[in-house]
């Protein structure tokens, strides 16, 4: 081989390594370039996931807020209920007591009780009248009723040979309902069972059981 063959073949010797080494380069800067990108990615979707973050805590602020106003609300709405329930009740027994003191003027004036008591009554019945507006009723507890341990309570019993044991012989007190719930029980005088006509009976029954002895002993005689 000639020197120029030899000189050829060495500078076609490095333009291949010199080409090899581009080929090197370009391989080694391409997964930097994809690196790149893959955090240009990761950082978009960082930012995009603090924006979802940011909107969703002040929306979590806004319910929280809302719902701190709304408990704030119903807790004075439910302490203005307690505190005034009873407004519309006692506007209508105000009546009620402006008609108590024009009786009471006219009782100090007057020297016959009767246009008084008249007006007393007048008064109890426009009390009642009142109670009833709002569902308070009174428990029927007349004489001869049938005794209720749900609405009655029995202060006292009383022996009876001729009325039904667990009738109310009195009323001593009058009891209310409101609507459905039981404000005060009436308290009565129910009747009880009599002792001595219970023995009274036994006592007869042996008798007679005596005297069939006695006629049987003196028959056998």
């Amino acid at each position: 081989m000639s020197n120029n063959d030899r000189e050829e073949e060495k500078e076609g010797d490095g333009l291949k390594n010199n080409t090899e080494g581009l080929e090197n380069r370009e391989d080694a800067i391409l997964p930097e370039e994809h690196v790149y990108a893959s955090m240009k990615s990761l950082e978009q979707e960082i930012e995009e996931r603090k924006k979802e973050y940011n909107e969703l805590h002040e929306r979590y602020l806004r319910v929280a807020a809302d719902f701190d106003n709304y408990r704030k609300r119903m807790s004075k709405e439910k302490a203005d209920i307690i505190a005034y329930a009873n407004e519309e009740l006692i506007k209508a027994l105000l009546n009620v007591l402006d008609n108590l003191e024009r009786a009471l003027e006219h009782s100090e004036s007057s020297e016959d009780p009767g246009p008084i008591v008249e007006g007393v009554k007048l008064v109890y019945k426009h009390f009642l009248s009142c109670l009833e507006k709002f569902g308070v009723q009174p428990v029927d507890a007349s004489k001869g009723q049938e005794f209720d341990p749900r609405c009655h309570q029995a202060i006292e019993r009383v022996e009876s040979s001729d009325i039904t044991p667990g009738i109310i012989l009195s009323e001593m007190l009058k009891g209310y309902t409101l609507k459905d719930r039981l404000l005060r029980p009436a308290l009565v005088v129910v009747s009880k069972e009599q002792k001595g006509a219970s023995e009274g009976k036994k006592v007869e029954g042996n008798s007679d059981e005596n005297l069939d002895l006695i006629d049987e002993d003196v028959e056998n005689n």
